[in-house]
């Protein structure tokens, strides 16, 4: 009788470490973040024990590095290449350390759009490259257009 008590007790904490384990997955799907959105207002992304955020704007494109808990990770020595997909080719971009969580890259064929594809390749000072893709899944209901202001 003890030893059913022992074991079902163990039992019970495997199975609730694998329903936390289940909840932690779900919680980082490209869905998921796409519809909490990025901490600076750009796209948020998982790789590896990173959580990436790209923010693009006109002439600039900016990756935040930051943990699960999205706190800021240091970028000192990491390097970055940022493919961006625009309606008229590719831009390949070299990201450089920009300030303590930050890679960046300045160039006048970096355009602003809605949804934003790239692809970012990342090297961690001593770690091995990861790589994500950022393309926008999906948006929140609040940031959908419902085409109730205008007519078409």
């Amino acid at each position: 009788m003890k030893f059913m008590i022992g074991y079902m007790a163990r039992l019970m904490y495997v199975v609730f470490g694998l329903l936390l384990f289940q909840t932690g997955l779900q919680a980082h799907t490209d869905e998921i973040l796409d519809a909490e959105g990025g901490v600076h207002g750009g796209m948020m992304r998982m790789s590896g024990p990173y959580h990436l955020e790209l923010v693009i704007s006109d002439g600039k494109a900016v990756v935040w590095v930051m943990d699960h808990g999205n706190q800021p990770q240091r970028t000192q020595g990491a390097q970055g290449q940022l493919v961006l997909f625009q309606e008229d080719g590719r831009v390949v971009l070299d990201l450089d350390p920009h300030d303590e969580s930050t890679l960046q890259a300045m160039d006048s064929r970096i355009r602003a759009t809605g949804s934003p594809r790239a692809m970012l390749t990342l090297s961690m000072k001593g770690q091995s490259p990861i790589q994500v893709r950022f393309a926008e899944i999906s948006k929140p209901e609040s940031q959908l257009d419902s085409h109730e202001d205008h007519a078409h």
